[in-house]
């Protein structure tokens, strides 16, 4: 499976318990043209980035904000990197115009109509931000309730016994070293959106020959197996995509993605249920000690009970958020003046060399 391939089912950029997180700055590589488009509102970035993914090359990336849409192009043969960088995940020039140029789509509206609208908009900004920073506050408050579930469950886990099954896990699975090491690229699997969290199924079903499969209720396995999985993976020189929790941006992974075996490592629960065909499933209590984890019965549903609820309102802020930015974007999008993005767009590819 080719990487642009695989990273057709992650995402660049969704809201998380950190706030709204982007990995957009790892498509800006040494010697690349990277151009950020600023003030794309009302589907004028969408739109140039959709003419640009239409050349010959072009790989996409998505981002899903509650509407699944790309937020960057790259064009490798060219070496151009060209990102959305409006908010909520701005991203900013550190060397402009050398390093990287920043293209304003303000000339492809007609501002007079926007100003008349001014109020209405700057109302519905601030309440867009408020609802996004909503449903951060209640990530935060589930992730508080998975970190206190993995404690509890984390004390029963036979940590030997999953290093021991990685170890087998990677020399059943991967070729020999040698001599390289791997490239690691961090994504999202998941993202946050007003109908829940999103997965690509379909994708990822499509794009991976194989699927390995973790249940694992309490959270305390998967970050621990797919982490030394991952180590194994670049130690012989395969590269991973790793894909982080969205409670734990920062953290290990949470889901494995190795391109050059078609091989994808995911994991799955009760709020995040997974159903490959022909996937491997494998069972997280087997690392745990269930005599002791029935002590604590109580407390884990009470933790799971309660983070349920909890991202069951994060949703719900999220999908007034979008429904906020909807609105915001109509405006903009009636104050689009035709053909000025495809003129950009034009402009952009002329220059290509």
């Amino acid at each position: 499976m080719p990487q642009d391939l695989a990273q057709q089912c992650c995402f660049l950029r969704t809201n998380t318990a950190e706030g709204c997180v982007s990995q957009l700055a790892q498509l800006c590589q040494p010697n690349w043209r990277a151009v950020f488009l600023k003030g794309g509102h009302g589907g004028a970035a969408a739109a140039l980035l959709a003419i640009l993914a239409e050349h010959e090359g072009a790989q996409s990336f998505w981002d899903a904000p509650g509407r699944q849409r790309r937020c960057a192009v790259t064009l490798p043969g060219y070496q151009l990197a060209v990102i959305d960088a409006e908010l909520p995940w701005p991203l900013e020039a550190t060397l402009p115009g050398a390093g990287e140029e920043l293209l304003s789509l303000d000339q492809c509206r007609n501002n007079a109509m926007l100003r008349e609208q001014r109020e209405q908009l700057q109302q519905l900004f601030t309440a867009w931000q408020n609802e996004n920073q909503r449903a951060g506050r209640f990530l935060r408050a589930a992730r508080a309730m998975k970190r206190d579930m993995a404690f509890v469950a984390g004390q029963t886990l036979d940590i030997p016994k999953i290093e021991r099954y990685a170890s087998r896990f990677a020399a059943r699975r991967f070729p020999a070293p040698n001599g390289q090491v791997g490239q690691q690229h961090r994504r999202f699997l998941t993202a946050v959106t007003g109908q829940g969290l999103l997965l690509r199924r379909s994708v990822l079903s499509e794009v991976c020959l194989e699927s390995v499969v973790l249940e694992d209720e309490y959270g305390v396995a998967a970050p621990l197996l797919w982490d030394l999985v991952r180590g194994y993976a670049l130690g012989n020189g395969l590269d991973v995509i790793a894909c982080p929790c969205l409670l734990y941006p920062d953290g290990e992974p949470e889901h494995l993605i190795i391109p050059a075996l078609g091989l994808a490592c995911v994991t799955a629960n009760r709020r995040h249920p997974v159903d490959f065909e022909n996937a491997q499933h494998i069972q997280a209590t087997r690392f745990l000690e269930k005599e002791a984890l029935r002590d604590h019965r109580c407390r884990l549903r009470f933790c799971r009970r309660t983070m349920r609820e909890l991202l069951a309102e994060a949703y719900e802020a999220q999908a007034a958020a979008d429904a906020l930015r909807a609105e915001i974007d109509a405006i903009y999008a009636d104050a689009l003046i035709p053909g000025a993005v495809e003129d950009i767009a034009r402009d952009l590819l002329q220059n290509l060399s």
